[in-house]
């Protein structure tokens, strides 16, 4: 299995892989051993989906914004900014309104087998060298974001500069980059970035971006079926164990980067209305793509109506 996660500082993700590869271990009564390889050790993480399809990695954790050029409905699978805010709510998406078929169903054209998906950390929440109080002051900055929310960042005179997780460090270090958009709090500080940089800016734009546990197909169509249940559902335990395990060690993440000397600061509400509106926008015009993505799109807008009826009337002050 090759992570993308593993071994760069996101202590969650280090200890959820673990408790996975036990699982997948008990679960069989020891028929499949999974072997963790840490970010970059087999496939770098623009190698990850092409690695499994092809069978260098039979397994892998990554996100589908890295083949959004392989699979375009990748990029919105990955983040929807201001949408997917609670976990049954992305449960309901993917295992009640048609989401992991469509996710499945693009990925099996390429020779890959989505176990499942997985509620990855928080993200948008942006660690910066200079002050950001408004989304103005991104205005001649470089720095590295995905999806729609990198052209609302363009928007606003930013420019995009692409590095993988474990290399922004060094990227901000030597002035490549003057701000960053990656992982949760616990991951900013297992990477030290409070040594390089001086602000957090939040809130978070995506409450959870999607990752996801990826098999080669040919693989998994190999395997008896009592196998091909216990990969699907210690993948599924895994995303839970994940989701578990962020709110203790995200909250020990600011309190390391506060100590570090982080300033924390806060986008007024005004701006992230104005931001959602825009975001909003640029995703329905993504139907246009291909078949996927209009289907993603479908998905998505009938979620957000049931979203509005579920929480609405009981949404607390």
């Amino acid at each position: 299995m090759q992570s993308n996660w593993t071994g760069i500082g996101n202590r969650a993700y280090d200890m959820a892989t673990e408790l996975y590869v036990d699982h997948v271990s008990a679960m069989s009564g020891g028929r499949i051993e999974v072997i963790n390889y840490d970010a970059e050790v087999l496939l770098g993480i623009g190698e990850t989906f092409t690695g499994v399809a092809d069978g260098v990695a039979d397994l892998a954790v990554t996100s589908p914004i890295y083949h959004r050029g392989i699979v375009p409905v990748g990029m919105y699978l990955w983040a929807v900014p201001f949408t997917i805010d609670r976990m049954e709510f992305a449960e309901m998406i993917y295992q009640q309104l048609g989401g992991k078929e469509i996710w499945r169903e693009a990925y099996a054209e390429h020779g890959v087998m989505g176990l499942d998906y997985q509620l990855s950390d928080e993200w948008g929440g942006t660690i910066s060298t200079v002050p950001i109080a408004k989304y103005s002051d991104y205005k001649g900055l470089k720095v590295r974001a995905f999806g729609i929310w990198a052209d609302w960042l363009v928007h606003n005179g930013a420019s995009i500069t692409v590095v993988p997780g474990g290399e922004i460090y060094m990227a901000i270090q030597t002035g490549i980059l003057d701000a960053a958009m990656f992982g949760a709090p616990n991951a900013w500080a297992g990477m030290m970035v409070a040594e390089v940089c001086d602000y957090y800016i939040d809130p978070p734009i995506i409450n959870y971006d999607i990752c996801e546990m990826m098999m080669n197909l040919e693989k998994f169509n190999e395997m008896p079926a009592d196998l091909q249940e216990i990969m699907l559902a210690a993948s599924r335990v895994f995303a839970l164990d994940f989701a578990s395990l962020l709110p203790i060690e995200d909250v020990k993440g600011r309190q390391d980067l506060a100590a570090g000397g982080m300033e924390f600061m806060r986008m007024e509400d005004s701006e992230l209305l104005e931001a959602k509106a825009f975001c909003m926008e640029k995703f329905q015009e993504s139907a246009e793509i291909d078949d996927y993505c209009a289907r993603w799109v479908d998905v998505m807008n009938e979620a957000m109506e049931l979203h509005e009826a579920y929480f609405g009337p009981k949404r607390l002050p």
